[in-house]
């Protein structure tokens, strides 16, 4: 087994090297007055007028003659002094003790019992609708088709898929 010898290739300072970019002339380092910039500015619209524009005086006009007849003096209808109402004394809160307010607070069993029966029947409806629909709809679908048969109308001819897919959607 030999060992290779460790060669360094030498680099071709000509070709190899980036280019450095030197500036042509060297960066300003002294304040010396200021720079002169040459850059766009905004000059605002001069709103004062050169010319005072002459003023328009309307012509005089001659007010109207009064009516040779007077209207005759409307009357103002008599006031009423307003009615009030009887004084009633107000009303004096009773203070009742906690438990009686608790128990005035518990619903009858009339009251107790309507709810419950309408949350009963709320909540099974809605458990019962999927049930419901694909138990309704085949029967629907079909007699769509014998109604249709019966009028004369083209009964559309459901493909295998279609038929299939009808299918699955009965199973769940």
């Amino acid at each position: 087994m030999e060992i290779r010898e460790i060669v360094v290739p030498e680099i071709n300072s000509a070709v190899d090297l980036p280019q450095v970019a030197i500036p042509q002339a060297p960066p300003v380092t002294l304040d010396i007055g200021v720079p002169v910039i040459n850059l766009p500015h905004f000059n605002p619209m001069d709103m004062e007028p050169e010319v005072q524009p002459p003023k328009i005086v309307p012509p005089k006009t001659k007010p109207p003659e009064p009516p040779a007849v007077k209207p005759p003096p409307i009357k103002p209808p008599a006031k009423k002094p307003p009615e009030l109402p009887p004084e009633t004394p107000e009303p004096t809160v009773e203070m009742k003790s906690l438990p009686q307010q608790v128990v005035e607070a518990i619903p009858t069993i009339p009251e107790a019992t309507a709810v419950a029966a309408s949350s009963v029947i709320g909540v099974s409806a809605a458990l019962a609708t999927p049930f419901l629909l694909k138990l309704i709809k085949p029967t629907i679908k079909k007699l769509a088709k014998k109604l249709q048969k019966a009028l004369g109308k083209k009964v559309k001819v459901e493909s295998v898929y279609e038929r299939r897919k009808f299918q699955r959607s009965l199973r769940g």
